[in-house]
This record gives C-alpha cells, structure tokens and sequence, in this order.
C-alpha cells in the first residue's frame, strides 16, 4: 500500500504520461504538473523506504528538496522524535546538509524539508554521487542514528536535464532563491 502522498504522485505521474509529461531513466523520473517539475526516486534499497523530490518551478526559482518517509505496513505512530536531526550523505559521506532539514507532518504523512535556500547544494552532491543518497536520523532519545532510506544516484542526471528542459532551467546553476 502506498502513502497517500505517493499514492497522489503515483495519479499525478499516470495522467501526465498520457500529456507526454513524464521521464523515467534507472533509478529517478520527472513529470511535469502544471508548471512545476518533479524529479523523484522510483523506489529505495532494499530495508529502507521513502521517497526523494526535489520540485522545480518553471526557472528553478523556489525549488525544494524533501524526504517522504513511506511506513511499513500496519507502522503506526510519529516515525522520529521532537529532537531528532536529519544525517544526509552522499557516497557514504556525511554532510552538512541535513542540519538544514526540518522534520514535519502533514495531511500526508511525515517528512523532512529542506530550506530552499540549499537546493543547490543537494543538486550538486547528487550529480557528483558515484552511487547513492542515504537519509537517516539522528534519534536522540535512543542515542542511534538510524537509516531510513537509500536511494541510488544512478539516472539523476538525465531526469534533472529533463526537468531542466521542460521547466526553462540549467541544472548546474539553479537561480538564488
């Protein structure tokens, strides 16, 4: 059973495919939704879940960049605490990055933002990643930092071009928010 969010982009995907609006290479898609491109994972390494999305409005101004968390089946509660932080790493390098994540909630579920501000940052390392993304979090309480998800790099860069095409930006130098 999907998310009610992936469940969402799953419909979104399926309606634009039939506009034409939809890319698909290895690991990553885009699809173009009204004037705003989506570039997400297809699915997470085996024992993790989740999603990646980076959307890009038309010029990449205000893009952003966030983890959906997808629960296991019959999972039920808040999946981190109040005082927990966001690990990014790219290659199996920790970085920066994820102290900029804000973990929420919203009618679809939880996840984690990043501050528009620092899209291109993450654009950056997943263009240079050699193979994967992993999100995890730092649980405070349990003094663990748990994996949540592991996404590979492969296809990224064909996807963010596509995106790039379809929503009138250059990948490599997205605009200052």
């Amino acid at each position: 059973m999907k998310p009610p969010f992936l469940a969402t982009l799953a419909l979104a995907v399926t309606t634009q495919m039939a506009h034409a609006g939809y890319f698909e290479h290895e690991n990553w898609a885009t699809v173009k939704i009204g004037e705003i491109c989506h570039v997400f994972t297809l699915g997470s390494a085996r024992d993790t879940s989740g999603t990646l999305i980076f959307s890009f409005p038309r010029n990449g101004y205000n893009s952003s960049f966030e983890y959906r968390y997808a629960p296991y089946p019959g999972e039920t509660g808040a999946p981190w605490g109040p005082d927990d932080s966001v690990v990014l790493s790219f290659d199996d390098e920790e970085t920066w990055i994820g102290d900029e994540m804000a973990l929420e909630r919203d009618s679809h579920g939880d996840f984690a933002s990043l501050t528009s501000g620092f899209v291109p940052e993450v654009v950056t390392s997943v263009r240079t990643a050699n193979h994967s993304v992993d999100v995890a979090i730092d649980r405070v309480d349990e003094g663990e930092i748990w994996l949540y998800g592991t996404f590979s790099a492969a296809g990224f860069l064909a996807a963010l071009g596509k995106a790039g095409e379809w929503c009138q930006f250059d990948p490599a130098a997205l605009p200052e928010s």
